[in-house]
């Protein structure tokens, strides 16, 4: 992960979190506290892990074994959870685990509790293959809400956390463990969920100081002398921070002071097995080789069975073999490289990360000994499984974003409330405009008598024309108040159910199967209030007569695939086909209106079909491509095709909710001021055919791809970004660097040449955002430019501002355009298409690039 992604990883799983926290309409009453739970299975049981973990493991194995054969199901239920609390993890014990788990489930409707406290101490405790037996989170979590006492919910978290540690989500992971300090009833317990957050962010983030800021915030929590294991456990992670941060002095004094607790094997064999394997591997890093090896051979005598420990206990031996010369080197490392790689054909224990470690040490061992070409097959091996371990993480990362989007559906809610209050002012401005408009017509009828009574001849003409004038002006104020008290009514829609379905956020967490789709509602309201205020701006542009087209070439291709894309989703939950054509060759139009008509059509098709087909097609005869946009639905009337074209007409009154009804009035007005002829064929029962004569470009063009690359040419290239919004910045700067590209951020010009200083490299394209908080974007492009003197660097203006000033001004700079809403794809074709080849001053090979 890149220093960009990881400057807020830790933040984002946390908001979208916080969408889970948010309290619904009716607080229930507070739920009922289970003291005599407490009291035996966390300051019991789950304590007794954390004060001597070794010895916790030997009396809960002696009254596990002493109820197997006699006392009552409620005893020998709670000695199996008290076990499964202790032993170690990833210990492979399933046909225990489903025996006891079957037990409990039986009982279930006598003694839930107790089916609670086994399963919950085998979710934290699992082996990395899952039991058969094994309670799933989600009815863990049911059944915890169903007992009632919140204190549960500290397992069911770690129980989540677990999962997500396994699959390298150790964001996510963070921010769960986080949230378990509002769970913990005791000190020992905000410790642990302290530790595990430190660990986490130490793989996250070595680099970073989060994790020995958690170590002190734990510091001196509970006294070392009653919970001696929780003490060990924090010398031994504080020993880790220590030494990645490249203290080895204060390393040795932590792995001192952990060495006593370790001998006496409070953290349980398997935690003090894999603390004596760093506390080698460090040794060995600082040239104490000797004592290294001696370590892993005591420890090796005294570990416990586990094929975690074995693989890494020879890894770390063959490291040391690696930097030492021993008489047996050789003999000894390739016994521990067959035990490796016996180990490894158990690819459910050992993932592709650890593949791909394990590997590039087995070629560093065979290198120095000059087996060469065996060396090159573990090599290959070990890129084969980095590979995997790329794709793993871009497809974590996507994850990640996409949560991060899901949290702006909430702004979005907040910019409609925005949009509502601007809406009521308009209205109020219309109102004095109309009043205006009357009080000048007035006057200009008085003075038309004036002037009749003078000129006689003229009267007839000029009182038909003042008539008519007024009547314009008066059903253009009216059309006007009507869309505002339409838009009024109907953005209040989704606005509305957003703020039900963020009211639903708790009930979410306690039932995570309607959380999806609750997640899909938000989405589709957000996208129901950003359709409607495009509309909105769009229809008082071109009624105002405030918009001036920008004719240039439009592509039919990423015309149709936006189309595609857009609707194809709606389609499907309506259970419709839709078919969109594949088109070359491009049209003279403007962009923005071509795909607004388009959209309104494509839209209106879907929404007034219930069964079959829409389909969009292109075809060419001669100079003219012909786009048709036909359905399958209902049709209209013959004498209502007219009204179709109408403000605020709707046919189908069910369908009232969707939309301000302004759709094919944008429609018609668009195409009346492009001069692409429309027309509208609706045989009532047979569907409606809407076509538009577009012309097509005469001027050649260069072959475009529609998909979006996988990845841009293997050099990449150097970006610098200018962006006040840090969602947008850190959305784009995540894709740039998905796509290849160094990417320099910042809000100003300042911040981002700091960056191009540290990292000495020159961009080779210049991005910006129009509207920045502390200035133009075509002014900060050209302060860059000059201070890194050069006029001619490639630069692409991104806004969402569709004034039409801003294109000529962009031009005159030498600015590339693009509006926003950009695709993906589109942006990833505008940067390879934009940005300057590399040079010898700015490729950098290597990892150098990504420095």
């Amino acid at each position: 992960m890149s220093g960009g992604e990881c400057k807020r990883a830790g933040i984002w799983p946390g908001l979208f979190l916080l969408l889970l926290a948010f309290t619904v309409r009716a607080e229930p009453a507070a739920p009922a506290i289970d003291a005599e739970w407490r009291e035996r299975f966390v300051m019991g049981y789950y304590a007794d892990v954390f004060r001597d973990r070794g010895l916790a493991q030997k009396r809960a194995l002696e009254a596990l074994e002493a109820t197997r054969t006699q006392g009552s199901t409620v005893v020998r239920l709670r000695a199996a959870a008290r076990y499964f609390l202790a032993m170690d993890a990833d210990q492979d014990d399933c046909q225990l685990i489903d025996e006891y788990m079957a037990l409990a489930r039986s009982v279930a409707a006598q003694l839930p509790r107790d089916l609670f406290d086994v399963a919950a101490a085998v979710a934290g405790n699992a082996p990395a293959r899952p039991c058969a037996g094994q309670m799933p989170i989600e009815e863990l979590e049911a059944l915890a809400q169903r007992l009632g006492d919140p204190a549960r919910q500290f397992f069911v978290l770690e129980a989540r956390a677990i999962g997500l540690h396994r699959t390298n989500r150790y964001n996510d992971a963070i921010a769960l463990h986080a949230l378990e300090l509002n769970y913990a009833v005791a000190p020992f317990q905000e410790v642990y969920a302290m530790l595990t957050v430190a660990q986490a962010e130490l793989v996250a983030k070595p680099k970073d100081n989060r994790a020995r800021e958690w170590l002190d915030r734990a510091r001196g929590k509970v006294s070392a002398r009653e919970f001696p294991a929780l003490e060990t456990a924090l010398q031994g992670l504080s020993f880790r921070v220590a030494f990645s941060a490249g203290d080895q002095k204060a390393a040795l004094a932590h792995m001192k002071a952990a060495e006593p607790g370790m001998r006496r094997g409070v953290m349980g064999a398997r935690d003090s097995a894999f603390q004596v394997i760093a506390f080698a591997r460090a040794l060995n890093h600082m040239g104490r080789h000797d004592e290294a090896l001696a370590m892993l051979d005591d420890g090796r005598a005294d570990s416990t069975p586990s094929k975690t420990l074995d693989a890494l206990r020879s890894v770390a031996t063959l490291e040391i073999l690696i930097k030492a010369s021993k008489p047996d080197s050789y003999a000894r490392g390739l016994r521990e490289i067959h035990n490796i790689e016996t180990l490894l054909r158990d690819t459910e224990t050992f993932g592709p990360q650890r593949v791909k470690s394990y590997k590039n040490v087995i070629s560093q061992f065979l290198q120095k000994h000059g087996r060469y070409e065996a060396a090159l097959k573990a090599l290959r091996e070990a890129i084969q499984a980095a590979e995997t371990v790329q794709r793993i993480a871009s497809e974590t990362a996507r994850v990640e974003l996409q949560e991060k989007l899901n949290v702006a559906a909430k702004e979005q809610e907040n910019a409609g409330l925005r949009a509502d209050a601007e809406l009521q002012s308009a209205r109020q401005r219309v109102w004095i405009v109309a009043f205006a408009v009357a009080m000048a017509g007035v006057a200009a009828a008085g003075g038309a008598l004036g002037l009749a009574v003078r000129r006689g001849r003229r009267l007839t003409k000029v009182s038909a024309e003042l008539e008519l004038r007024n009547s314009e002006l008066e059903q253009r104020s009216a059309s006007r108040i009507r869309l505002l008290a339409a838009a009024c009514h109907d953005l209040r829609q989704p606005a509305h159910a957003l703020g039900m379905l963020a009211e639903l956020g708790q009930d979410a967490q306690r039932e995570p199967a309607r959380f999806g789709a609750w997640l899909q509602s938000v989405r589709r309201s957000a996208g129901s209030l950003s359709e409607m205020l495009d509309e909105l701006m769009d229809l008082g542009r071109l009624d105002g007569g405030k918009y001036t087209p920008q004719i240039s070439d439009v592509s039919l291709a990423e015309l149709l695939q936006e189309v595609a894309l857009h609707f194809q989703g709606l389609a499907q939950r309506k259970g419709l086909l839709l078919e969109v054509s594949a088109a070359q060759g491009h049209v003279v139009s403007d962009g923005h209106l071509l795909r607004r008509i388009v959209f309104n059509l494509v839209a209106n098709a879907v929404k007034y079909t219930d069964v079959g087909v829409v389909r969009v097609n292109v075809h060419r005869e001669g100079d003219v491509v012909h786009l048709t946009v036909q359905d399958t639905g209902p049709g209209i009337p013959p004498d209502r095709l007219d009204d179709v074209f109408r403000d605020y007409v709707r046919l189908n009154p069910t369908k009232a909710a969707e939309g301000l009804g302004v759709g094919l009035s944008i429609v018609r007005r668009a195409a009346e001021l492009l001069g692409h002829e429309l027309a509208l064929v609706s045989p009532p029962g047979e569907g409606t055919t809407a076509s538009l004569r577009l012309p097509c470009s005469l001027a050649p063009q260069a072959s475009t791809a529609a998909a979006e690359p996988a990845a841009p040419p293997p050099n990449g290239g150097v970006i610098a970004l200018l962006e006040d919004d840090a969602d947008v910045c850190q959305a784009m700067e995540a894709l740039l660097r998905r796509w290849g590209y160094v990417v320099h951020t910042g809000s100003d010009v300042q911040a981002v040449l700091g960056q191009m200083a540290v990292h000495e490299l020159k961009p080779q394209l210049l991005i910006s955002d129009l509207h920045l908080g502390h200035g133009n974007g075509l002014e900060e492009l050209a302060r860059l430019r000059e201070a890194l003197q050069d006029p001619e660097l490639p630069a692409l203006l991104v806004t969402g501002d569709m004034d039409t000033t801003i294109a000529p001004l962009a031009a005159a700079a030498g600015v590339r355009l693009a509006h926003k809403p950009l695709a993906p794809g589109k942006l990833a074709e505008l940067v390879r298409s934009c940005i300057r080849p590399p040079s010898v001053d700015t490729a950098r090979p290597g990892p150098e690039r990504h420095a």
